[in-house]
């Protein structure tokens, strides 16, 4: 496969896997490319059906192909995911639909280094969300404050603060 393509590919999916989401930098090195309908399938080349995935999700999935049935696999870029799955509490992925519960089956997306890895991503996600509070928080106590010395200052003009 031409670099180019690859590249392009890395980029579209922001050098994450299409199907788990793990990236790159987690995984340390680049991924692989996945032929959504399988060669053998008669599956092209072309962008379109082309996954960037990691290892373990493109072993999982395999040369499995059977467009149209209810139990598929869904394409992370053509199908819209969140009406077929969605995220619990416990990070762990649970099917809205019989073709969301096949595709997280199939490709084993509640492994125990997933869900640990959706564990992180959420708590860096609610560490990142309470900094940016503090830091709004912290703003608007350097306005009250920059308002109460100014305050001060026209209350009380001649005495040295």
């Amino acid at each position: 496969m031409r670099r180019s393509l690859k590249d392009q590919l890395r980029q579209l999916y922001g050098f994450s896997c299409g199907y788990c989401g793990v990236t790159e930098g987690d995984t340390g090195a680049e991924l692989t490319i996945d032929h959504f309908q399988p060669v053998v399938h008669g599956g092209s080349d072309l962008i379109e059906n082309l996954v960037y995935c990691c290892h373990a999700c493109n072993s999982y999935k395999g040369d499995y192909w059977n467009p149209g049935a209810e139990q598929r696999l869904l394409h992370p870029r053509n199908d819209e995911l969140s009406l077929h799955l969605t995220e619990t509490e416990m990070y762990q992925l649970r099917g809205l639909t019989a073709t969301g519960s096949f595709h997280i089956a199939q490709l084993h997306l509640n492994r125990a280094p997933l869900i640990a890895y959706r564990h992180r991503q959420g708590q860096q996600q609610l560490l990142r969300q309470e900094v940016q509070d503090m830091r709004k928080r912290q703003e608007r106590l350097a306005e009250e404050i920059e308002q109460l010395w100014n305050l001060l200052e026209t209350q009380y003009p001649q005495q040295d603060l």
